[in-house]
């Protein structure tokens, strides 16, 4: 295993050049999200920032916003790294509980503690309603079967001792359904700053009653080390730099602040529950991992998880499929296809299978002879051989993505589909020249495209 954890990821970017270290103070309030932010609209550095106004704890970001340091968090090649990320992501290695504990500082109990004072949890945007921990991973135990659910959900700072957690997809959601039907107390561990290929698990689908570890476990080839929290049954992922414990009682005042979202606005959610804070461990030296919501890093882990749900699945239904991407800056809700077919009723049915699937909004298809990860043949194919009343589908009233302000209550949007195949293939050839010059000359053209990229 190339690291075991976000010290040992740190220390591979620092020896891959994938590290910009910071030592101006700045503050966790817009000034370090500013960096971040500006910074994270292209494929920009690792950032850690040594120097943190008003706390001892350094903080490091944009992790994965890039593909290299995310085929490095995955442990595959970055050429073709959706289709190696999609085999690693379907195997399994059960988690193994740890005998002995790794030496954390116990801070302090119930009642003792504040949050703000102790770590540097970001207020990222001018019209966020205060600080939000965008990177906590949280766990609690399955009411039906006794597993451990777990998910990155936003947490805002609600007070000393207090956190919101806005818990809006499952396994969590259901689990806390099921918690206040019986009015029971929900017991719950946050990790902050883990091995990123736990933080991806985390974020990934899979059946209730499956522990995120073991997909985890998958991704580094080992099982993943878990230690018992301090003060809830909750088992946690024993190398985490922050854990945060608590109690979410049934019976509390539900509510919700205002943060701008991975969709590039500023949203807020009805009714999210509060956590009371029992207990609060790190380790000594411990890194604080923030995540600025509207980024490339967390556009690629939602391309990544939305894809790793989706091409498998369309592929096997339409095996007609040769290519889909994800089209970056949408959160993994446009895709474009290429489709071996001359048959119009598969290219509808592949658009409407398509449009299905909830975090999908937009999609293109097009035939083999395009390559959709080149937006000007794309856009070529939709100028020649797309029209719009014959070519367009619309489809109202479908289930969408919560980030998307645009939708209709019960996150309901109209989603679109756009044929762009041939519409015959007499007159539909694409130009080009002999294929048997192109590969004679390949070393040349390479050699060119390398000075031109200089």
């Amino acid at each position: 295993m190339a690291f075991s954890g976000l010290r040992d990821f740190i220390e591979q970017l620092k020896e891959n050049g994938e590290l910009l270290t910071l030592t101006t103070p700045l503050s966790p309030k817009f000034e370090i999200s500013t960096v971040l932010s500006e910074l994270g609209k292209k494929e920009g550095p690792a950032i850690l920032f040594k120097k943190v106004k008003g706390y001892p704890f350094p903080v490091i970001g944009n992790l994965l916003g890039t593909k290299k340091r995310l085929s490095m968090a995955l442990g595959v090649d970055q050429e073709n790294l959706f289709e190696n990320a999609l085999s690693k992501l379907q195997e399994r290695i059960p988690p193994v509980l740890l005998k002995d504990r790794i030496q954390k500082e116990v801070i302090r109990q119930k009642g003792k503690n504040d949050l703000l004072k102790l770590f540097p949890i970001l207020t990222h945007y001018a019209g966020d309603s205060g600080p939000y921990i965008t990177s906590g991973i949280t766990s609690a135990r399955d009411l039906k079967d006794g597993t451990i659910g777990r998910g990155l959900h936003r947490m805002e700072v609600r007070g000393k001792n207090e956190l919101g957690i806005s818990l809006l997809n499952p396994p969590l959601s259901e689990i806390y359904a099921q918690y206040k039907k019986e009015n029971k107390r929900m017991e719950v561990a946050t990790v902050i700053g883990v091995d990123p290929a736990i933080l991806i698990s985390f974020i990934s689908k899979v059946p209730r009653g499956m522990d995120k570890l073991s997909v985890a476990g998958g991704l580094k080839g080992e099982p993943i080390p878990m230690m018992k929290a301090e003060t809830v049954d909750v088992d946690i992922p024993a190398q985490a730099e922050i854990v945060i414990e608590g109690l979410i009682d049934p019976k509390g005042e539900e509510k919700d602040g205002m943060l701008g979202e991975s969709s590039g606005y500023y949203m807020t959610f009805s009714k999210s529950p509060s956590i009371h804070v029992t207990a609060i461990t790190y380790r000594r030296g411990a890194y604080f991992h923030a995540i600025v919501p509207w980024g490339l890093e967390v556009d690629n882990l939602l391309s990544l998880i939305h894809g790793i749900d989706f091409v498998p699945k369309m592929k096997r239904e339409i095996p007609s499929l040769k290519r889909i991407r994800m089209i970056p800056g949408t959160f993994g809700s446009h895709a474009i296809m290429s489709i071996e077919t001359d048959q119009k009723g598969e290219v509808r049915r592949a658009l409407s299978l398509a449009l299905s699937f909830p975090n999908i909004k937009k999609v293109i298809v097009v035939d083999e002879d395009v390559h959709p990860e080149d937006d000007q043949e794309v856009e070529w194919a939709l100028a020649t051989r797309f029209q719009g009343d014959k070519d367009l589908i619309v489809l109202p009233d479908l289930r969408g993505q919560p980030i998307d302000p645009s939708s209709k209550e019960g996150f309901l949007t109209t989603k679109i589909g756009l044929d762009a195949t041939r519409p015959k293939k007499e007159g539909f050839e694409k130009v080009d020249v002999p294929t048997e010059v192109k590969k004679r000359l390949a070393p040349m053209l390479s050699k060119l495209k390398r000075k031109e990229k200089k």
